[in-house]
């Protein structure tokens, strides 16, 4: 059953609060919050609580929060039940902290509480924790504490073990799960709009195109205008998709998409003026009033778009070189493998090249360091203009390079190198009191799949051995793999002038 908070803003399940409960006053529990227990000897985000509900002021949530950790404190051993000479004939609310002298009065916590102390609810719930045994006495209010407690610690985390975690569609669909924790009675799905850069659907994220017969709204709707849907019938079929672990869509009585703003822009650009991603979908199977579904929506829009920001620049951060903004080798190494695998998937070629910058240690050596980074920048820039955004430009180590050109065959990825070859990778420098133009030259080593193998590593050993073949018959060469042994061999068709 859901309930409308009085503020009728977030709504049902731990939004709502619980009726109130029966405990000490609010000095009582600001001593035995600020002063009494032993504060760390619990989790930090236990602390951090105890420190939100002091400055609240709300005597309910000091003494939801003083339940839990006295609990806890019980449960590890940290406060010793005491019986109080005269109080035989009542359940004593005295404990002792462990390795002290210190006696504390916990008639604060009501008289809810004193099974709890007197051992009777640890013992009916064996192992369970003791904000788990306390649910028992206060049901809806502790539970959603600590249901709470543990979103809020999943939240800190960032799922960056999965070589795919940089990708839009990874990155929002760990968000949709996320929030799911906090949001039991939605559905959260997102639809991308054509033109992002999207692979392999998940269930809670798909994209515009994947649907032929989507609603007519979709294109009616006007940029940054939210949609009230009033039945199924009015989704897309990618918002009904079930996912595992979830009960099925079988009717939406309630639902609305509102927009998704990309993390893109300035710290002045306002929500509305960001670029549009997509859709994002909070679709419920009970009746919930139009504003508040709007309202509730929109502030999980802004969370979206807010922590999609923050993962990527986590991801980038781990997988971006950072002199010269390429992928660097561990990007390359798990992406690799992932590109291979949708590769054979969609029975589709795939070319990997390996290439280095020829005597790129003589210009270290004849200028210095610092030309020699700007002539790395400037040779990542000119990749970046020579080759497609989808295309994959990861910088190994040193001077080494590595291009991963999806959907590429061997014909194609020929025209490719040898319009490379033919480029100047030229950098005006300052050297000596001149000026000049500092010219380098790259030599490659390139395998298509399926014709030269399947395996990542097979590939990119190959590849290399291809580059220390160029190198070896002059530089400024491209050698192309060939099973019979004659490999193809791409060489400049000018000097580049």
């Amino acid at each position: 059953m859901h309930t409308k908070c009085h503020n009728n803003d977030l709504i049902a399940g731990p939004f709502c609060p619980a009726p109130q409960l029966a405990g000490g006053n609010i000095v009582d529990l600001v001593t035995l919050l600020g002063n009494g227990l032993p504060l760390d000897k619990v989790g930090p985000h236990l602390r951090h609580a105890a420190r939100r509900a002091m400055r609240s002021g709300e005597t309910r949530r000091m003494l939801i929060v003083a339940r839990v950790i006295v609990s806890e404190l019980l449960r590890r051993g940290d406060l010793i039940r005491v019986a109080v000479a005269g109080q035989e004939d009542r359940v004593s609310t005295f404990v002792l902290i462990r390795g002290t002298h210190k006696l504390l009065d916990l008639s604060a916590l009501g008289p809810e509480f004193r099974p709890v102390l007197e051992g009777q609810v640890q013992e009916n719930f064996g192992e369970a924790s003791g904000d788990d045994a306390l649910v028992q006495q206060d049901q809806p209010s502790l539970r959603d504490l600590s249901s709470m407690l543990v979103a809020m610690e999943d939240a800190q985390k960032l799922d960056l073990s999965d070589p795919r975690s940089g990708e839009t569609g990874v990155i929002l669909d760990s968000i949709l799960r996320l929030l799911e924790k906090f949001t039991p009675q939605f559905h959260l799905r997102i639809m991308l709009f054509e033109g992002r850069e999207y692979h392999d659907p998940a269930g809670r994220v798909f994209l515009q195109v994947d649907d032929p017969e989507m609603p007519s709204w979709v294109d009616l709707r006007e940029k940054a205008h939210s949609v009230w849907i009033p039945s199924l019938r009015e989704l897309p079929a990618g918002a009904t998709r079930t996912v595992a672990g979830q009960e099925s869509i079988e009717k939406v009585a309630s639902g609305v998409a509102v927009p998704l703003f990309a993390p893109q822009g300035g710290a002045g650009m306002t929500w509305t003026s960001r670029p549009e991603a997509g859709l994002l979908f909070v679709l419920a199977a009970d009746t919930w009033s139009r504003d508040t579904m709007l309202r509730l929506a929109t502030r999980l829009s802004r969370f979206v778009t807010t922590r999609w920001q923050q993962h990527t620049e986590v991801t980038k951060r781990i997988h971006i070189d950072a002199l010269t903004g390429l992928y660097n080798r561990a990007y390359f190494e798990g992406q690799l493998e992932i590109l291979l695998e949708r590769a054979k998937r969609n029975n589709a070629p795939l070319t990997l090249v390996v290439a280095d910058i020829d005597h790129f240690k003589d210009v270290n050596d004849t200028y210095d360091h610092v030309i020699g980074d700007q002539v790395l920048r400037m040779v990542a820039r000119r990749l970046q203009e020579e080759l497609r955004r989808i295309d994959h430009i990861c910088r190994l180590g040193g001077e080494e390079f590595a291009l991963v050109l999806p959907d590429t065959g061997e014909g194609a990825a020929q025209e490719v190198l040898q319009r490379l070859l033919n480029s100047p990778f030229v950098e005006p420098v300052s050297f000596g009191g001149k000026d000049l133009d500092l010219r380098v030259t790259f030599s490659y080593g390139a395998v298509t799949f399926p014709q030269s193998g399947s395996d990542a590593f097979e590939l990119y050993r190959k590849a290399d051995t291809l580059l220390f073949l160029s190198k070896d018959r002059g530089r400024n060469q491209c050698h192309f793999w060939s099973s019979d042994g004659n490999h193809r061999q791409l060489q400049p068709e000018s000097d580049g002038d």
